[in-house]
């Protein structure tokens, strides 16, 4: 391999690694969780959309693992009726049916979003871990107080379930808005996660940047007690390749042309 073999090689890896975003086919994806939501998939497959307002959590997940990747897409409530729970998850592991878990088995990251304040909930954004069997805690949205960490989204944590909010951002002029689309973007690294939207009140606002220890899972929504909303245009880019790995592939191509003149000299 000569010099320009290597560049080129190189160069058409970096693209390779660079290039994977492209709208997610949803086809494949699956309700999952206790929430007797309705999840409807559009023809194109590009979109689904979330008609009733569950009683408990509902999710629509992923057939695949994620991480060190960055997710774009778009989030609507095509309703001025309720004023309740939307997001995501992501980082999520648990309940697949298709593997037999319990439907309150839960493990993963979430992102949700209330419109106003009702009870104790209160309106805006919360990132949080939940791990663990909540089949004996209170999840309905018919319990809307501490009792239910979902709804007042309190720190549960007991002998066999844990809730814990790693950040949250609330107040007035927070909520989402009936009839009015939302970009958002997560990125989600082994080390990072961040979240920003952009649409309504908000201008690409970074939501939550927070760093830890964070393991690849599925990506997918959330809703509870909500109807109505759409979520659509999702993408999913590959982290790019860091200046170090470049940095190798390059050195290891030169160090294979070195080696292949060396023995030719000989």
């Amino acid at each position: 391999m000569n010099f320009k073999q290597v560049m080129c090689f190189s160069f058409i890896f970096l693209i390779t690694v660079n290039a994977n975003a492209g709208l997610i086919d949803l086809s494949s994806w699956s309700e999952e969780g206790p929430g007797g939501g309705l999840w409807t998939v559009a023809g194109d497959n590009n979109s689904v959309f979330q008609s009733v307002n569950s009683l408990t959590p509902t999710f629509f997940i992923s057939d695949n693992p994620f991480i060190n990747s960055t997710f774009t897409g778009t989030i609507a409530v095509e309703t001025t009726s309720d004023n309740d729970f939307i997001g995501f998850v992501f980082g999520y592991k648990s309940p697949f049916s298709g593997n037999g878990d319990a439907t309150t088995d839960f493990e993963f990251l979430l992102f949700d979003w209330k419109q106003s304040n009702q009870g104790s909930a209160i309106s805006g954004f919360h990132l949080s871990h939940v791990t663990g069997d909540f089949s004996d805690n209170n999840i309905s949205h018919n319990t809307q107080g501490s009792a239910n960490p979902f709804w007042s989204h309190v720190n549960n944590v007991d002998s066999n379930s844990s809730f814990t909010v790693l950040d949250s951002l609330t107040g007035g002029g927070l909520g989402w808005a009936d009839n009015t689309s939302y970009d958002f973007e997560l990125t989600f690294q082994t080390d990072l996660i961040e979240i920003a939207i952009d649409g309504g009140a908000f201008d690409m606002q970074t939501i939550f940047s927070v760093a830890g220890s964070f393991e690849p899972g599925s990506f997918g929504f959330y809703n509870l007690s909500q109807k109505n909303v759409r979520y659509s245009g999702i993408t999913e880019t590959a982290a790019p390749v860091s200046e170090p790995s470049i940095i190798l592939l390059f050195s290891l191509g030169f160090f294979g042309v070195a080696v292949k003149r060396f023995y030719k000299a000989d």
